[in-house]
């Protein structure tokens, strides 16, 4: 904590993260409101995914050969802009579909560099020994934000409406570049590559992907994670309308408890957990999040709806600890940004869990279609484990 850029990198994925989780509750409520259908919502998540999906491995080479300050603080700037004109455009009565679309487009391709890009400066300015914790105390911001942001944007949206969310996202982007711009001069600074293409570097991370048997099991459960478990996250808005009768204030208190639960789970792990268990905690916490989903779609009740999100939450806050940790623990650091990279192609496919989860909520329902995704989940979930046991084995640390 007495690293002054490291403290401004986390800041900033704080502020980054805060403006996802409240526009994702904000564009969701106002899509059901504005067409009635779970298809809609999911959708909206779709696009703020795709850009991972597509440009991930990417963005990852690419990492390696930029200065990644730089093009964080102009990714920031563009978005601060952006949620400014979405704003305005929602104030004059001119909220649409499309405007909402393109504001979960433009959102998604800033995520599309968090990993390889912001997640990747923490290895500039922290040791190797250090980075552990580093990456868990931005994993404990990032699930602070799913607490913090849906509530906020729950108030906003109550209160001031879609363009108060989008307002307050444009003051969260200009404050964390100011701070990006000011706090940091070391990070950035390093290039991770070598003098190979961009092409052939996106090769070698592949290749690497094929050779490491420990980063495929990372990566399979990555998946598992994000097709069948995440997804489950755009239906709570239809149940909770639906099914619970909640307006945007409470609804926007229910997802956070998703949040808190989250943040519970990254402290648990920043404060007891060792370098050992690491794996542990990733695939059990997969495994949590997906049984605590399924028993969420049983709900009759705001308290055991909370209940239940709250468990989700510690799963999925072991899985977000331990995620990018694993990745860059597992993987030589001239490769270190391509392969985030290819990890943020894992979390982009999501989209097809969001595409399949959307279409079942439209044809058999919200609580039905949690249902089948988390025990298909659960069952791909036990092969991977199967097919690589590497993900229940002892971490340590690479001698590289």
């Amino acid at each position: 904590m007495r690293n002054r850029e490291f403290v401004s990198l986390w800041f900033v994925g704080g502020a980054l993260n805060t403006v996802r989780w409240l526009e994702t509750l904000g564009v969701g409520v106002v899509v059901f409101e504005i067409t009635a259908s779970p298809f809609a919502v999911a959708l909206m998540v779709i696009l703020r995914f795709l850009p991972l999906a597509l440009l991930g491995a990417l963005t990852g080479a690419l990492a390696e050969r930029i200065n990644r300050r730089l093009v964080l603080l102009v990714s920031m700037l563009v978005m601060g802009v952006a949620s400014l004109w979405f704003g305005v455009m929602a104030l004059t009565g001119h909220v649409t579909l499309w405007l909402l679309s393109a504001s979960a487009l433009l959102n998604g391709l800033l995520w599309a560099f968090d990993n390889p890009v912001r997640r990747t400066l923490f290895a500039d300015v922290v040791t190797p020994a250090q980075l552990g914790s580093a990456m868990t105390l931005d994993s404990v911001t990032s699930n602070s934000t799913r607490f913090v942001g849906p509530v906020l944007g729950g108030l906003f949206l109550e209160y001031a409406g879609i363009h108060g969310v989008f307002f307050l996202g444009s003051l969260l982007y200009a404050v964390a570049t100011l701070i990006m711009l000011f706090g940091t001069r070391v990070a950035g600074s390093q290039r991770l590559g070598g003098g190979s293409s961009v092409f052939s570097a996106l090769l070698n991370g592949f290749r690497l992907l094929r050779k490491e048997r420990t980063l495929q099991g990372v990566m399979a459960v990555t998946l598992v994670f994000n097709v069948w478990g995440f997804p489950f996250m755009s239906m709570i808005p239809v149940i909770g309308k639906e099914v619970l009768g909640l307006t945007p204030l409470p609804l926007g208190v229910l997802m956070s408890a998703e949040g808190v639960g989250a943040l519970l789970g990254a402290l648990l792990i920043l404060a007891f957990a060792e370098l050992r268990h690491y794996r542990y905690l990733y695939t059990y916490g997969t495994f949590l999040c997906l049984v605590m989903a399924f028993a969420f779609s049983q709900v009759e009740s705001f308290l055991s709806a909370a209940g239940f999100l709250f468990l989700v939450g510690i799963g999925a806050g072991c899985f977000g600890a331990m995620q990018g940790v694993l990745v860059m623990l597992c993987t030589p650091v001239e490769a270190r940004g391509r392969m985030m990279g290819v990890l943020s192609v894992c979390i982009g496919l999501c989209t097809v869990g969001f595409l399949h989860i959307g279409l079942l909520g439209n044809w058999l329902g919200a609580e039905l279609a949690i249902v089948i995704c988390t025990v298909e989940g659960l069952l791909v979930l036990l092969l991977v484990c199967r097919l690589w046991p590497e993900v229940l084995a002892f971490q340590t640390l690479p001698d590289r």
